[in-house]
Order: C-alpha cells, then sequence, then structure tokens
C-alpha cells in the first residue's frame, strides 16, 4: 500500500515543478506543449484545490476560507455574474487560501523534518534552474519580460522575487552575525546565485538587493549604527550593481534612474489626462480602438480605481465581482472586463487586482491573510530578519505586481514565513 505521506508529497511536488517549469520547456524545447498550457495549470490548481481543502484545519484557515466564499458569492450575486466565472477566477486565489493549510499540515506532522530536508534541497536547486534559464533567454531573446526563468515568457517579476526569498531564506541558515563580511565570503554561493536577477530588466530587483544585505545585520538599536558607517559601502554596491544593469539591459542611466524615468514607469507622463481618457471611453465620446490597447502605469491604475469602481454594482465596497482578470482564451471576458479591459491589462498592482474585484472589504480580507499568516513570533536566529524581508516584499508586490495570484510563490513565501515557528508535531499524516 503506497504511504499516506509518499502519495502527498509526490502529488504536490509533482504540480508545483510542473507550474514552476512548464513555460521554459514549452516555449524553449518543446514548442508543441504550449497549446496544453492552460489545460496542464488547471490540472495543477486542481491538485492544489484537493489538498487544500483535505487539509483545512485550523480556525484561522476555516475563517478565511468561508469569508473569501461568503464575498465572492455576495460580490458575483451584485453583478450578477454566471458561477462559471467565479469559479474560474478563485483560481488566482488558490494560494491565499490553500498554500497556508497545507504548510501548516505538513509542518504539524511526523514527517516535519523529511519535509523541510527534502523541500530545502528543491529550493536550492530550484536557483541553479533559473540560472541556467535566465542566461538562455538572456542570450536569445536579450534583457526582457522574457527573462522568466523555468516559468518562461512574462514571469520576469515572480523569478526574481522568488530567487531573492529563496536566496535569503536557505543563507539565514547558515548565517551568524559574528562577522558580516566573512559571512558573506563563507556563503557567496546564495549571492552569486542572485546575479541573473539582473538579465531580465526587473527594476525592483534594487530594492530586494537592498533590503537583503541590510537585513543580514541584527535587528536592534546598535544597527543603526551599523548601518549608518556601511552607508558608503552600500552605496558602491548599489551603483555597482547600476552600472552592471545599464550594461547588460544597453540603457542610459537617464533611461532608468532618473525622478522622471521612475515617474513615467509608475506614474505615466500625465496621470489627470489618464483619468479624462478613462471619463471619455466610459462615456463613450472614445473606444478602445480610437486609442489601443496601452498598459496603463501601476499607480495610475490605482489612480483610476474611483471612476472604474463605481460602474460596478458592487461599487467600491465589494468590486466588480471574482473573475474580471480571467478569460479571453477558453471563457470569454465578463461584460465588464469587456468594457475596462484597457485598464484591467497590462502590468497589475495586486492591491488594484483585489480592489476591483472585491472592493475595500476585499483589501480588508486580504490584509487579514496576510497578517495572520505572518504575525507569530518565530525563534529563529534570523527570524524577525526573514519576517522583515518577506513583509518588505508583500508591501512592494501590493504596487508592484500580481504575483500572488501564483500558487508557487504563495507556498514558497509562506512556507518559510510557518518554517521557523510550526514546530509542534502531530501524527496528522499517518502512513
Amino acid at each position: 500500500m503506497i504511504e499516506k505521506y509518499k502519495l502527498f508529497t509526490v502529488s504536490f511536488f509533482g504540480a508545483m515543478w510542473v507550474m514552476l517549469c512548464f513555460g521554459f520547456v514549452a516555449e524553449e524545447l518543446i514548442p508543441p506543449l504550449e497549446s496544453l498550457r492552460s489545460f496542464v495549470f488547471l490540472l495543477c490548481e486542481v491538485v492544489f484545490l484537493g489538498l487544500g481543502l483535505f487539509t483545512l484545519r485550523s480556525k484561522r484557515d476555516i475563517t478565511v476560507f468561508v469569508s473569501f466564499v461568503v464575498l465572492a458569492v455576495v460580490s458575483s450575486k451584485l453583478n450578477n455574474l454566471s458561477p462559471v466565472y467565479v469559479i474560474n477566477g478563485t483560481r488566482d486565489f488558490f494560494g491565499l487560501l490553500f498554500a497556508i493549510p497545507i504548510i501548516r499540515f505538513v509542518l504539524k506532522s511526523t514527517h516535519r523534518d523529511q519535509f523541510i530536508e527534502s523541500f530545502d534541497k528543491q529550493l536550492f536547486v530550484f536557483l541553479f534552474i533559473q540560472a541556467f534559464c535566465l542566461v538562455w533567454q538572456f542570450v536569445r531573446y536579450g534583457a526582457n519580460d522574457h527573462g522568466g526563468g523555468s516559468m518562461g515568457n512574462g514571469f520576469s517579476g515572480i523569478v526574481s522575487t522568488l530567487i531573492y526569498i529563496i536566496s535569503f531564506y536557505l543563507l539565514s541558515k547558515r548565517w551568524n552575525f559574528d562577522n558580516y563580511w566573512v559571512g558573506i565570503r563563507d556563503n557567496k554561493i546564495y549571492f552569486i546565485l542572485l546575479l541573473p536577477t539582473f538579465l531580465n530588466e526587473t527594476k525592483i530587483s534594487f530594492i530586494f538587493l537592498m533590503a537583503y544585505f541590510l537585513l543580514l545585520l541584527k535587528v536592534e538599536w546598535k544597527t543603526v549604527f551599523k548601518v549608518l558607517v556601511s552607508i558608503p559601502l552600500i552605496i558602491v554596491g548599489m551603483v555597482g550593481a547600476g552600472l552592471a544593469y545599464l550594461t547588460i539591459t544597453q540603457q542610459s542611466f537617464e533611461d532608468v534612474f532618473t525622478q522622471a524615468a521612475m515617474d513615467d514607469y509608475m506614474i505615466g507622463e500625465d496621470p489627470e489626462e489618464l483619468i479624462d481618457l478613462a471619463v471619455a471611453i466610459q462615456d463613450e465620446i472614445y473606444d478602445e480602438e480610437d486609442i489601443g490597447l496601452i498598459d496603463i502605469p501601476r499607480f495610475s491604475k490605482l489612480l483610476l480605481v474611483p471612476e472604474a469602481l463605481p460602474d460596478s454594482e458592487g461599487g467600491v465596497l465589494l468590486g466588480a465581482g471574482v473573475g474580471q482578470f480571467k478569460g479571453g482564451s477558453v471563457l470569454q471576458l465578463t461584460e465588464y472586463a469587456e468594457r475596462w479591459n484597457w485598464l484591467l491589462s497590462g502590468s497589475i498592482p495586486f492591491v488594484f487586482f483585489i480592489l476591483m474585484q472585491l472592493g475595500l472589504i476585499g483589501v480588508a480580507w486580504m490584509f487579514f491573510v496576510l497578517i495572520t499568516a505572518l504575525l507569530p513570533r518565530s525563534s529563529t536566529l534570523m527570524g524577525k530578519n526573514i519576517k522583515l524581508f518577506l513583509w518588505i516584499i508583500i508591501l512592494l508586490i501590493m504596487f508592484y505586481n500580481d504575483s500572488l495570484r501564483y500558487f508557487p510563490l504563495c507556498f514558497i513565501l509562506f512556507y518559510i514565513a510557518l518554517r521557523g515557528y510550526t514546530n509542534v508535531p502531530q501524527k496528522e499524516i499517518s502512513e
């Protein structure tokens, strides 16, 4: 008889690695597989759904799940959304709903140590795979969104985020605070594996890099003095990383690092003009074909929320309903998504993703999920530093991309958060 633990982990790790590597394999090695992407991802998500429901045990996890179902149903009813759209859109929430129950279930089982040892080794292998894939993609396509590592085109932000999270976590297991520079020298492999993040034009990597090195210091008041002393070295390091980035991406300083360039990247040249354009399209003075599908900058999308949400039945409080960011391939877009497609497409900050579908109440639900996951204290040596690093990552994601829709990223992030304090063995997975 197959052991329950083996069946559990084989199905889980199988689905995880398929999602993590399918993009590169289909795009670069076996192109005919590309037509199966939607079906393969759906099968993986069915696995996560089944395991998530099976492991739904704690009051906190049940509360998160039930409150989401109530919120999604109420919002969909108000917006007259078909259940098919809601169920399809719920797939984007599997990471927030089911990653923590699965992690909690395994880490509280008698197989806790076995799972940690196996998964940590897999995370280390993952970093090497990304280095290979990112170099391949850079040589073939240059520094752009094709640099999504093993996940393929369009996953550049997610792969860079994962590399920093995993590298910091694995390094923390070997780190001590006795000698900063000796620690860096003895663990140089983890720093070398960060270098591929500069091959895909992901600008947020610079913030990750700075936070990464600062949080290798103890979190205490005297650390402030160490940081002040280290500022010249930090500046030198950031300048070096910036020069390497500009050289690799073949851009000038003015194209990337000036205030004007940053404003244009995050807000756009004239956000007020974008708002006027949104109102004009909504009033049918123009239609989408007149302006084309443009990628509205991230912060400008947030500025346009007060114009877009009143057009939904759920309004600012409950949004347009789950499923607005799905469809267009197998399923058609919802009526609301077709009307606002020019706003809902392109780069999506996660807080915008939640706001548009579940409104302000959905944002409150999201922060409840995140705070309750990361709030408990960790007893590990680097516990505070890891928590701070994860919070920096999460807060940046809120306004930069929608990578928390991606189950593997959620699982890895929450696994690292829970790893330090979920240490009470229970016989929940018997052989």
